[in-house]
């Protein structure tokens, strides 16, 4: 795999994640908001999103594992970094939005 290649890949991972991290700050906001399904469909793309991120990154090291070492890029970190990112917003994610959601069922049974 040559830099270009290499280089094209991790666009694709900072595209990607980039997209799923917008998408699970809108679901934290329609959890708070008490719209459980506009929450879990943003949740839902998202983590497909975040399956495309994954299997470029899963490519980039297979290509590695098989012996064709890329050159060292800032911009490759860049990506891992991004990608790291969204999969930690993801968990915490999934844990605001069952907290938000689990108060708006407390509230509807007080009143």
């Amino acid at each position: 795999m040559d830099y270009s290649e290499t280089i094209e890949i991790a666009f694709k991972i900072i595209s990607s994640a980039g997209d799923a991290q917008s998408l699970l700050f809108q679901a934290i906001q329609d959890a708070k908001l008490g719209k459980a399904a506009e929450a879990d469909q943003k949740m839902d793309d998202a983590n497909d999103l975040l399956l495309q991120a994954h299997h470029s990154q899963t490519q980039l090291i297979t290509e590695e594992a098989q012996g064709n070492k890329g050159e060292y890029s800032i911009i490759m970190v860049h990506a891992q970094d991004h990608l790291m990112n969204a999969i930690m917003m993801q968990r915490l994610t999934n844990e605001f939005c069952e907290l938000y959601l689990r108060l708006d069922k407390e509230r509807e049974r007080d009143e």
